[in-house]
């Protein structure tokens, strides 16, 4: 960590923490000189250490701060939230059991076949420009519902399509990649809206296991259906799924994007006190706000944000890519998630020839070892993650960095680099089919990580700009990955299993121990972006 940000923040302290986005102060148990008063009239953590502050603050007097919402409905709407990445998850690798049959159906290489997952990539990825910037104005919930409603279309599409011809497939999965873009940029945001700092990490890791445990539990189930109904059933079960999701977001999914004031120990006064002084003080409201009703909450969306301009939102997202914390971010989830889809493209040209000739079912039950390494790299990446921060923000006087989640990058890198070389190399020498499979599993671990240390860093930067950010990072992603697409099995079949797996694993472990300079700079950078304010000086 920097100099800069082990220093206790005894002057200037508004100065020092507006300058430095992402800086917050976890612990009111040290000195933090004119503001530690100020602190312990704030809400704290209501269990466990009791210095622990709430970041962000709730609201003091409005009941509709998703922040002050009781543990059940705070659960339920991330269970919805997370069913709904889910389902759209599993939708995208859900060919990976049937590609063998397709290519049957439709006459086509299994290169070609793997032509229709890129569409759903890349349509995934520009799309989430269209939809992010209307859950900025409007809001999450109509966004969720709209989504949710337009891909059960695009499933019934596929389900009808699945035995047509392969333009009419193509096009009806590019349309799928459309509907279910925000699978990947809303939740977290949903996350940041609802859940405090010290929640962050785990639950967002529970998010990145909703996204890959589909990607990695859809072939597996599908290879079932598949095998004994056949690919379009497939996609009418995942229909009746996303149904059921519809009906349980109308009722339990209330908006989660709040605009009113919150107390904040930075903020200069605005009345009360000398307008010149930069001394810290809290704002208080100044009346009640009435709690809303169940039937009010069910209203689909709202009449929108004043303050905020579509064009804007729609911009923002390109010049996030200027910030080397987003841009770096992005290559880390990018290369992470790349591991879905080199796998599921390429798990029938692996297994379906000798020596292990497995059948649709086989192929399915393959991707059970990635969930199951996923649910690990869910615990290093999320309590471990949280708790490493919380020892370097103890010993930081009681102030979070966002780079004290950085050091769990070293396990994500080990990980992906040892499951990729146990793979490639029990692969090669055709050994039993369980050992591959382990090398899967290990590789899933690091994937896990990849995901969540990602998106976690990002938004800890910058949460005032949660939705950009994931637009952002969902798009460099999906671009990433459509690339694997195009060159995956053609790549497999020139170079060999252990030559691409390890070519893979080197660029993800390149980009991990990038983390390094973030760990040692990071405040320093953010300080930086601070004071340019790329978006305002691009009149955004």
């Amino acid at each position: 960590m920097s100099q800069s940000s082990s220093r206790q923040p005894e002057k200037h302290g508004e100065e020092k923490f507006q300058a430095a986005p992402g800086t917050e102060i976890l612990f009111d148990n040290s000195d933090h000189g004119s503001i530690s008063d100020r602190l312990h009239q704030l809400k704290h953590r209501p269990y466990g250490d009791g210095h622990m502050l709430l970041v962000p603050q709730p609201s003091i007097n409005d009941p509709n701060d998703p922040l002050s919402w009781s543990t059940t409905k705070k659960s339920l709407t991330l269970f919805n939230g997370c069913w709904f990445a889910f389902m759209g998850a599993i939708t995208g690798p859900i060919m990976a059991a049937g590609m063998t049959q397709l290519s049957v159906t439709f006459g086509k290489s299994l290169q070609e076949l793997t032509y229709a997952n890129g569409a759903c990539l890349i349509n995934q990825g520009v799309w989430n420009l269209v939809w992010m910037p209307f859950a900025v104005k409007y809001g999450r919930r109509p966004v969720y519902l709209f989504s949710n409603i337009l891909m059960a279309i695009a499933c019934i599409w596929l389900a009808v399509a699945s035995d047509k011809t392969y333009t009419v497939f193509l096009v009806g999965r590019a349309f799928l990649g459309a509907f279910q873009a925000p699978i990947e940029s809303i939740v977290p945001s949903t996350v940041t809206d609802m859940f405090f700092l010290h929640n962050r990490g785990e639950l967002v890791a529970i998010y990145g296991l909703a996204v890959l445990g589909g990607n990695e539990l859809g072939p597996m189930f599908s290879g079932f259906i598949v095998q004994a109904l056949g690919m379009g059933w497939a996609f009418w079960i995942v229909t009746m799924f996303v149904g059921a999701n519809i009906i349980c977001m109308f009722f339990w999914m209330p908006e989660t994007k709040f605009t009113g004031p919150r107390p904040d120990p930075f903020q200069s006064s605005q009345a009360g006190e000398d307008s010149d002084s930069k001394e810290p003080v809290l704002i208080y409201e100044s009346s009640p706000v009435p709690k809303k009703t169940f039937t009010e909450e069910l209203k689909f969306w709202s009449s929108g944000d004043p303050n905020v301009n579509l064009l804007h939102v729609f911009l923002r997202p390109f010049v996030l890519l200027a910030y080397p914390t987003v841009l770096w971010s992005c290559f880390i989830y990018g290369m992470a998630l790349s591991w879905n889809v080199i796998l599921g493209a390429s798990v029938a040209q692996l297994f379906a020839p000798p020596p292990y000739g497995f059948n649709s079912n086989g192929q399915g039950l393959f991707f059970l070892s990635p969930f199951v390494g996923s649910l690990f790299g869910v615990f290093f990446s999320g309590p471990v993650s949280d708790w490493i921060a919380t020892f370097f923000t103890k010993r930081n006087n009681g102030v979070r960095e966002p780079e004290m989640r950085l050091p769990t990058c070293l396990l994500a890198a080990f990980f992906t680099f040892f499951g990729a070389l146990w793979f490639g190399l029990s692969y090669e020498h055709q050994m039993h089919w369980a050992m591959p499979i382990v090398g899967a599993g290990i590789l899933s671990v690091g994937s896990q990580m990849g995901t969540t240390l990602g998106m976690n860093y990002a938004l800890d930067c910058h949460k005032e700009l949660s939705v950009e950010i994931m637009v952002t990072i969902a798009a460099l992603k999906s671009c990433i990955a459509w690339i694997w697409t195009w060159v995956i099995n053609d790549f497999i079949t020139a170079s060999g299993v252990l030559s691409v797996f390890m070519t893979v694993a080197a660029i993800n472990v390149a980009v991990y121990l990038a983390y390094i300079p973030f760990y040692l700079k990071g405040k320093d950078i953010r300080i930086w972006l601070h004071r340019k304010d790329l978006l305002r000086a691009a009149g955004l």
